[in-house]
């Protein structure tokens, strides 16, 4: 397993903040598509919550995720793993947690992101992680600059 974590400060509040990251059909309106995010699709009917099930189409796999904890506005968890393009090359599992902490009229955001890597896509593991890092790292840039544009 590898385990990155991801920081930010956003001057935002943590309900903004918590906001925008759970409400995966609005993902689109402050994230766009990279050539790692093509955006979140087939979302399950009703409001987001835990339960909620959706899918990413990337060029190198399609996540199928689904909401585990929502705790607002402090705790947000994904589980989505990723099956493989092509399907011989295994699944990574990835489960991905935000841990929000207010602090006034900011909020201090963690991202932690683990990857469990399932078959032959072990031996490509190292030039994933980077991948990995980059694109998580481009979100939350994103997400700070939005939030901070945005604040309501």
């Amino acid at each position: 397993m590898v385990e990155l974590k991801f920081e930010t400060n956003i001057r935002a509040s943590a309900e903004r903040v918590f906001s925008l990251l759970a409400d995966l059909r609005d993902y689109d309106r402050w994230l766009p598509a990279s050539p790692a995010f093509r955006g979140t699709v087939r979302i399950s009917e009703g409001p987001i919550a835990v339960g909620t099930t959706y899918v990413e189409p990337g060029p190198f796999g399609t996540r199928h995720g689904v909401v585990m904890a929502m705790d607002r506005p402090t705790r947000l968890a994904f589980e989505q793993p990723m099956t493989l393009k092509p399907r011989a090359l295994g699944v990574i599992g990835i489960k991905l947690q935000h841990m929000l902490t207010p602090d006034g009229a900011s909020v201090h955001l963690l991202r932690t992101l683990e990857l469990s890597p399932r078959g032959p896509v072990k031996l490509f593991m190292p030039l994933l992680v980077g991948m990995f890092r980059i694109e998580n790292e481009r979100m939350l840039r994103t997400l700070k600059r939005y939030a901070e544009a945005n604040p309501d």
